[in-house]
């Protein structure tokens, strides 16, 4: 039994193959390091999560998507809003400042062009520009009557 053992460990261990991987296995070459253990559940953990990998990209996109989407709407809406001689309060306008940065930055990250947004955005801004130095932001509490003068 013991001879049998033997001679299957000389076989294997002779085997050019098996010296090769095992020295691979055991040593790291400085700069160079080399895992097979690493690349072989790469190649496993890619055949097992590929698909949900994929699927976790699209969810991601969408919801971006889905994102930037809310965020122009509600800018729009704003814009809109202020039109129809609605007040805001400095916090609101804050807000949609801040949404209005991120929207665009969206935008050019992602090579979107949009005309009328970017009218909205100028008219905001500057909207914004003169309550800021007029100091004359909406104060919950205050008597409104529909007319905002610009």
């Amino acid at each position: 039994m013991v001879k049998i053992i033997t001679e299957a460990a000389k076989e294997l261990f002779g085997n050019p193959w098996v010296m090769l991987f095992g020295t691979i296995t055991l040593f790291e070459i400085a700069p160079i390091k080399i895992n097979p253990w690493r690349w072989i559940g790469k190649v496993i953990g890619n055949l097992v999560l590929g698909e949900i990998r994929a699927e976790l990209r699209e969810f991601k996109r969408d919801f971006e998507e889905t994102k930037a989407q809310d965020k122009r709407w509600h800018i729009l809406n704003f814009a809109n809003s202020c039109r129809d001689g609605k007040r805001h309060s400095k916090d609101e306008w804050r807000h949609v400042i801040s949404e209005i940065s991120e929207y665009e930055r969206y935008t050019e990250e992602k090579d979107i062009a949009n005309g009328v947004f970017e009218e909205d955005s100028k008219y905001l801004r500057e909207l914004y520009r003169k309550r800021n130095e007029k100091n004359d932001f909406f104060i919950g509490g205050e008597s409104y009557d529909g007319r905002y003068d610009e």
